[in-house]
C-alpha cells in the first residue's frame, strides 16, 4: 500500500512540474517578438560610470541593449570605449564577453590577460577588474543574472570565484 501511494505521489508531482513547464513555455513564447525579416542597427549612447572607476584617462563609454530574454535574466548587447585610459569595472552580473575590435588589457582576480578582437572572456557577477583600454575596444557582451541564491551567496559570503 505505501509503495502504490508513493509511486502515486511521485506521478502527482512529476505531472505537476511538466504542466507548470508547459505552462511557463507557452508564456515564453508569448512575450517574445517576431522573428528578424530585417537588419537592424542599433546605435550606441554614451553613458557614465562611476568616477572613482576611472583610474586614469578620460573613457568615452559607449553602448547598446540588443536583446533580452522573456525572463529578463540575460541581456545581450554592444560596448565600446575610447582610450587611452585604465578603469575598475565592478560585474553587477555575470558577464561574458567577445572583444570584435581594438584591445584590453585586464586584471581579474590577481591575474593578468589581454583580450584582442576574437577573444572571449567571462567575469563573475560581484567582482572587479581592471580594465586598460590603449586605444579603443568594441565588445559583445552578454549579461546573466545568476539568481538569488548566488546574490544571497555573495551577499553575505563575498566572491568566492
Amino acid at each position: 500500500m505505501n509503495k502504490k501511494l508513493l509511486l502515486s505521489a511521485l506521478a502527482g508531482a512529476a505531472l505537476a512540474v511538466l504542466i507548470l513547464g508547459g505552462v511557463q513555455a507557452s508564456r515564453s513564447m508569448g512575450r517574445l517578438g517576431e522573428p528578424s525579416s530585417v537588419a537592424v542597427q542599433k546605435l550606441m549612447t554614451p553613458f557614465a560610470v562611476d568616477p572613482a572607476w576611472v583610474k586614469s584617462g578620460t573613457p568615452n563609454f559607449r553602448a547598446t541593449e540588443t536583446a533580452r530574454s522573456p525572463d529578463g535574466k540575460t541581456i545581450v548587447g554592444q560596448w565600446a570605449c575610447d582610450g587611452p585610459t585604465t578603469f575598475e569595472w565592478t560585474f553587477g552580473l555575470d558577464e561574458t564577453v567577445h572583444l570584435l575590435d581594438g584591445e584590453v588589457h585586464v586584471e581579474y582576480l590577481g591575474r593578468k590577460f589581454t583580450l584582442k578582437p576574437g577573444d572571449t572572456a567571462t567575469f563573475h557577477h560581484g567582482t572587479k577588474a581592471t580594465w586598460t583600454v590603449p586605444e579603443k575596444a568594441h565588445k559583445v557582451y552578454v549579461l546573466h543574472h545568476p539568481g538569488f541564491w548566488a546574490h544571497l551567496r555573495q551577499k553575505y559570503f563575498g566572491a568566492s570565484h
